[in-house]
Formats: C-alpha cells, sequence, structure tokens
C-alpha cells in the first residue's frame, strides 16, 4: 500500500464535481507525522455519538479525532479522548475483543490496541504496542488469529511490512526479533494465515505477486508478469488467489485460480483494477475500464464477477463504479457508482466534466443482479481520499458492514458542512447518522 496523491486527488475530484464541494476533513497521508486532525467544519466527541439501538458495535472516529464504541443498546464505551494525541482509523480483531488504530501526539506515532468494551465505560488505556520517534505507522491490519497487528510504516523513506503483537509483549521501539516482515513501495496484502500472506510489492518489471512467510522470504514461486492493480487477494477457504497479469503490449487480465496457479481461469481488463474475493464463496468482484481509450489511472468501470469454479464472467453494475464493498453474507454488494443525474442521461454514460453528475450507493443482490435500492449521497473529503482511494485493501482489514449484512456505514458530508458517520440500510429505509467522521463496524 502507498499513500500517494495522484489516483486519491483524482477519485476526490470526480467525487467532488458530482457532490458539490463539501467542507473538507484532512486526512493523514504516509511519509509525514500522520497526525489525525480535527475537522473544523464538524463538532461532537467521542462522547458524543447519537444513542440508537444498532446491531453489533461500532468504533467510532469523532471529528477531534477522539475513539468511542457505540454499543448495541445505544449506549457508548468512551475509549479515549485526545490528552495523548489523535487517532486515525479504528480496526477490529477478527474475534471482536480487541480494536488496534494508529495514534499521533504530533511528535511521534504509536500503534495501540484497545479490549473491546461490552458495556459503557469511561475513557480506558490502550497498550502501545509499537512507538518509534523515526517511524510512522499509517495503515493496520490484524492476523487471522488475533493475537498480532500487522502494519506499514514509512521510515527514512522506506515502507516496510511490520508485525507487533497485541499484547505489547515485544519491544516498543519494534527492535524485537521478526518484527519487520519486508520492505517494498508499494506494498498490499492479505492474510493467507498467522505465519503466511499473499503479497502484492513493487511495480513495474520489478514487482512481485505470491506468497511470503513472516521472514519476508517467498514461499514459492510469484505469479509471473504482475498487471496494474493493487491487492491481490485471498479465496475465504485460503485454497484461491486472485491478482491482475499484465500483457505485454495489450490489456491485463483478472485471474483466478489455485494457490499453485491451478484450476485458472481470467478475464480482460483496462487500465488499474481493483478486485475482492467473495466472502464466503468463489467469486471475485472487480472494476476496471471497460474501454482501452477511456482510462481513468484509477479503478473505475462496471462492477463484473469471475466465478473461481467455472470461469463464468457477468456484469452486476454497469457505468462507472468507483468502489465496492461485500456484505458479510455474500448476498449483497454495495457499490458507489457515479453518473449523469437522473433526468440528464443514461446511468450507464460515463460521467463528464460537462453534464450534470451525482453519486449513488447501489445496493444489488448478488444472485438476481436485482437493485435494491440506490440512494444519492454526499461521500465526506476523508472517506474518498483516505478510505475510499485504497478500498480493496481496506476491504480486507477495515468492516464497514454490519455483522447481519443488513446495512452499511458511509461516511457523509451534510448540508451543514458537518461530516457524520452515517448507517444506510440495503432496503433504502431512512439513513441513521451518527455523531462521528468514520465509524467500522465489529465482525
Amino acid at each position: 500500500m502507498r499513500w500517494t496523491g495522484g489516483a486519491a486527488t483524482a477519485i476526490v475530484l470526480l467525487i467532488v464535481t458530482a457532490c458539490g464541494s463539501p467542507t473538507p476533513s484532512p486526512s493523514p497521508t504516509s511519509g509525514s507525522s500522520t497526525s489525525p486532525a480535527t475537522s473544523p467544519s464538524a463538532s461532537g466527541s467521542a462522547g458524543t455519538t447519537t444513542p440508537v439501538a444498532v446491531e453489533g458495535r461500532i468504533a467510532v472516529l469523532a471529528a477531534d479525532s477522539s475513539l468511542s464504541v457505540l454499543l448495541p443498546d445505544g449506549g457508548i464505551a468512551i475509549l479515549d479522548d485526545t490528552s495523548d494525541g489523535m487517532y486515525g482509523f479504528p480496526t477490529w480483531s477478527p474475534d471482536g475483543a480487541y480494536i488496534a488504530a494508529v495514534r499521533s501526539d504530533g511528535t511521534q506515532t504509536s500503534v495501540v490496541v484497545f479490549e473491546a468494551p461490552e458495556a459503557s465505560a469511561d475513557t480506558t488505556q490502550p497498550t502501545v504496542i509499537f512507538q518509534r520517534p523515526s517511524a510512522s505507522p499509517f495503515y493496520l491490519y490484524w492476523t487471522p488469529d488475533s493475537k498480532k497487528v500487522s502494519f506499514l510504516a514509512t521510515e527514512n523513506d522506506i515502507l516496510s511490512l511490520r508485525l507487533a503483537p497485541a499484547d505489547g509483549s515485544a519491544p516498543v521501539d519494534g527492535t524485537g526479533d521478526g518484527a519487520v516482515v519486508r520492505e517494498g513501495n508499494p506494498f498490499y496484502f492479505d492474510w493467507l494465515a498467522p505465519d503466511r500472506l499473499f503479497a502484492h510489492i513493487g511495480t513495474g518489471t520489478d514487482s512481485f505477486v505470491g506468497e511470503i512467510g513472516l521472514d519476508g522470504d517467498a514461499t514459492g514461486a510469484g505469479f509471473k508478469t504482475p498487471g496494474d492493480f493493487r491487492s491481490a487477494v485471498v479465496s475465504p477457504d485460503q485454497q484461491s488467489v486472485a491478482f491482475v497479469r499484465g500483457v505485454t503490449g495489450g490489456p491485463g487480465e483478472v485471474v483466478v485460480s489455485g494457490r499453485d496457479g491451478s484450476n485458472e481461469h481470467s478475464m480482460v481488463v483496462y487500465g488499474q483494477t481493483a478486485l475482492v474475493f467473495d466472502p464466503v464463496g468463489g467469486a471475485v468482484a472487480s472494476i476496471a475500464s471497460s474501454d482501452p481509450g477511456d482510462l481513468a489511472g484509477f479503478p473505475l468501470g462496471p462492477l463484473r464477477l469471475l466465478d473461481s469454479a467455472s470461469g463464468d464472467v457477468r456484469t452486476l453494475i454497469d457505468g462507472s463504479v468507483v468502489s465496492f464493498w461485500w456484505s458479510p453474507d455474500g448476498k449483497t454488494i454495495a457499490a458507489l457508482r457515479v453518473q449523469p443525474r437522473i433526468g440528464s442521461a443514461t446511468p450507464s454514460a460515463a460521467p463528464s466534466q460537462e453534464a450534470p453528475i451525482e453519486v449513488r450507493l447501489i445496493f444489488v443482490d448478488v444472485a438476481s443482479g436485482k437493485t435494491l435500492s440506490q440512494p444519492t449521497i454526499q461521500p465526506s473529503e476523508r472517506f474518498v481520499s483516505s478510505f475510499l482511494a485504497y478500498f480493496d485493501q481496506y476491504a480486507l482489514s477495515h468492516r464497514i458492514w454490519a455483522p447481519d449484512s443488513s446495512a452499511i456505514l458511509m461516511s457523509e458530508a451534510g448540508e451543514d458542512g458537518r461530516t457524520r458517520a452515517t448507517i444506510r440500510h440495503i432496503d433504502g429505509s431512512d439513513p441513521i447518522p451518527l455523531d462521528g467522521e468514520m465509524a467500522f463496524w465489529s465482525p
């Protein structure tokens, strides 16, 4: 993963063109001190999340960069205010027992772990698991066994994947054995097991796609000629992998195969591609341009499914899709599509800077292809630039779907200039705004 301005800026411009100009919420970038900044346009703190009954628990990042947890009964557990620093995006451990986050006090950046609360509580003290003056961690992803937190960090212009025990038992400065898995830029990865990853590292002829161990060494032959994409992904049963293969002088291919390269199927794509596995099945969803002459510099195009067993391909959502998220049960996909405003052109037409456009949150039933609802929304600038721009990697580590697959969390800019984390239900019923800038659901 690499926090760069190019693709993210292009997506922000596309979304802002569609929605108008919401008051921006500053967001952290890699290669800096990574201070999660306060949005002057929003109010509220960790203790002011709107009390509302919810499915599961929701970790809320407030406008002042404090953290809280919204409980199923509407109660609020305050994890921490900003007296020790401001927080970045919180992420739940797979077992739901812990929450990890990046914290910055303006001089140094740390990775901390909280015990996830089950009931309302006062501010708690987290365990600091990494803190190194010269390093800036910026992306967190728990290991499958919930025992360690992997994270990307920049140090002296070098991007590295690091690993730290969640209980803080290793040296906090990251000097312990096995603390650094591997270096590379960009660096995208998915966990196969607690001791093995499927990674996409580097670009061009020097790029690598394949399995690596915790020592950073390849555990087998890598896949040849990686194409223009970001996260290589692993199927829920860990038996299949998916990535994009480049073709010299031609288009790319989304490839799904066994981990040893067997039973391969593919489909043609153009330009940068994003792909994510069905969380319970064998289909791979992806977005990329359908026209070799219309490349955006970031994943943009129809949402298509590639079946890993049969190789069948079908288009689920046409038009200019910029991101998508599978529901936990694999039955629904929520996608953001930029399209001409209703009445100005057909929804499947490519967006134009001249024509009025809008952003639709489209919920689609995967089996039938039926659209369940499609409200018009205005995503916040921070959501677009820091989360949506890398949605395929975040889809592996941060959950915005409710555990029961009934709703999704969006960060939206309101007409009053405030940013709110908003619960959007798949049936299109009234949204529920929360007093927070970003929010993530528990498993």
